[in-house]
Parts: C-alpha cells; sequence; structure tokens
C-alpha cells in the first residue's frame, strides 16, 4: 500500500476520467475540453505522487515508473491543450498507469 498523502487523490473521479476518454463514445467537443483539464489535472498530481516513490521501488517496478514519470512529464510539457483525441486517450494511458503505480507500488526499500 502507497503511504499516506498530503494532497488527496480522488481514485473515483481519476477513474471516471480516464475511463470516459479510453472507453467513451459520443464524446462532444465541449466534454472533450473538460476531460482535456481534468486528465492534465490528474497526470500532475499523480506525477507529484509518484515520484518520490520510485527510489523505494523494486526491479522492474522501480524501471516501469521512472519509464512512466519520464514520458507522463514530457505529455504534459508539450502539449498545448488543445490536443487531439488520440493524444488525450494516449495521456487518460499514462493516467492510468501513474495511478496503478500510487496504489499498488509493490514492496518498497525502507525510506532512506
Amino acid at each position: 500500500m502507497a503511504p499516506k498523502s498530503a494532497v488527496p487523490v480522488d481514485v473515483e473521479t481519476i477513474r471516471a476520467t480516464y475511463d470516459r476518454l479510453l472507453w467513451g463514445a459520443d464524446i462532444t467537443e465541449g466534454e472533450w475540453e473538460v476531460l482535456d483539464g481534468l486528465v492534465r489535472g490528474h497526470v500532475g498530481l499523480l506525477v507529484k505522487e509518484v515520484a518520490p516513490l520510485v527510489p523505494r521501488l523494486r526491479g522492474h517496478q522501480e524501471f516501469v515508473a521512472r519509464w512512466v514519470l519520464v514520458q507522463s512529464r514530457r505529455m504534459l510539457r508539450t502539449s498545448r491543450g488543445d490536443d487531439s483525441p488520440e493524444q488525450l486517450r494516449d495521456l487518460a494511458t499514462q493516467c492510468r498507469a501513474l495511478l496503478v503505480l500510487h496504489e499498488f507500488p509493490g514492496p518498497l526499500h525502507p525510506p532512506s
């Protein structure tokens, strides 16, 4: 289990956001704009939550976490706020991976 965060992570809202982006049908233009802002905020929050865990992760989990963080940061940095549906789905996939790492980091090394 992940350590308690000082910032509340609303797991249900995050899941609802990425579920809608990944598997939703008939998303309106206005909804795309709302989902864009939500998923960007969720990814930004989860990057801050997962990054401190990386040095404590073990083996393959550490490698995956580092890769997900690098890709997530790159996507946030290069995003313009008017991304295509495909780009938003890619960001939603990153969001899903970050949430899994946040909720289930696996065995952790003791804090240094």
